[in-house]
């Protein structure tokens, strides 16, 4: 009789736990763009790491940097791909975010020109139209950064516009729309492969600074769900080990999630990526310090702020 009372006690406090967990809510991963700089995120997916990990997680494609940035600030979302400027102009509005998982160490974009124009250098783009995702965007911020180095201005020598994804960069150039495109991954290589522009600048062969989509998240979602914010951190991690050891396997998810896409090019496009992509998730201080000094100096940050602040304990190196 007392065993019978016990298994009842037992299951009478099982079922009150279900309301929790069936209440429990996924935590929200906002992308500015679908693009291979996410490629651990989609293997994590894929392959079952988060929930290996313990969490559920569901993600969100915007139409640009800028977009998926406004989620994170409105609650929609507890982690953003989003690095700098936004990690070092939120906190002085009030927006709580730091830089939580390295997805690559350097940007795998390209400033990339018509053919049919014979663009040669970031000289020759005076005067021309140069298409990015979204006003704020790194593909913007990037675009911006040649120009100015290459000793043009860029808010009176060329015209950026905003026409958002990767594939609405495209459309645009093959309309003749846009000239030019600072662009990401598969799209430079799909750009390139059918003949619709030529490589002006690679962006990562370039610059040691930013990191494309990184993930950022509140140190007050941090402290609330310690364990969910380590979870997908493992998962992540575990996902990059699977994108530098299985090239079969990641280009069969990238397949999955760019289907209309050239597999050749896929592969052409995992390949030129695989020096960028990161080792541990984590950002070193010198990148980050070379990130905000050019953010400073393109006037889209006032000020400098240490490693410590802008970078979350678990993504230190």
């Amino acid at each position: 009789m007392r065993r019978l009372m016990t298994i009842t006690w037992t299951l009478a406090s099982f079922a009150l736990l279900l309301p929790n967990i069936a209440a429990a809510e996924p935590v929200k991963i906002a992308l500015p763009v679908s693009s291979l700089e996410s490629m651990p995120i989609y293997i994590a997916q894929d392959k079952g790491l988060f929930k290996k990990h313990g969490v559920e997680i569901d993600v969100i494609t915007s139409r640009g940097g800028g977009e998926a940035m406004k989620a994170y600030i409105a609650g929609e979302v507890q982690i953003v791909a989003t690095g700098f400027p936004e990690v070092g102009l939120m906190p002085a509005r009030g927006v709580d975010v730091e830089l939580f998982f390295a997805q690559t160490s350097r940007v795998p974009f390209a400033l990339i020109g018509r053919k049919d124009l014979a663009i040669k250098s970031v000289a020759d783009l005076k005067g021309k139209t140069i298409a990015v995702t979204s006003p704020g965007s790194l593909t913007a911020n990037l675009a911006r950064y040649f120009i100015k180095e290459s000793g043009l201005d860029p808010d009176r020598d060329v015209s950026l516009v905003s026409v958002g994804g990767g594939g609405e960069i495209l459309g645009a150039l093959k309309s003749s729309r846009a000239d030019a495109a600072m662009l990401f991954e598969p799209f430079v290589a799909i750009a390139v492969k059918n003949d619709i522009a030529t490589i002006i600048v690679d962006v990562a062969d370039k610059l040691d600074a930013f990191s494309s989509s990184p993930l950022s998240i509140s140190k007050a979602f941090l402290d609330k769900s310690p364990n969910d914010a380590k979870a997908v951190f493992e998962a992540l991690v575990e996902a990059l080990g699977v994108l530098h050891s299985d090239k079969v396997a990641a280009l069969e998810i990238a397949k999955k999630h760019f289907s209309n896409a050239d597999p050749e090019v896929l592969k052409a496009a995992l390949e030129h990526m695989d020096k960028v992509y990161s080792r541990d998730g984590k950002f070193t201080r010198a990148n980050v310090q070379r990130t905000q000094s050019i953010s400073v100096d393109l006037k889209i940050m006032p000020q400098t702020y240490s490693y410590e602040t802008v970078v979350a304990p678990i993504a230190r190196e």
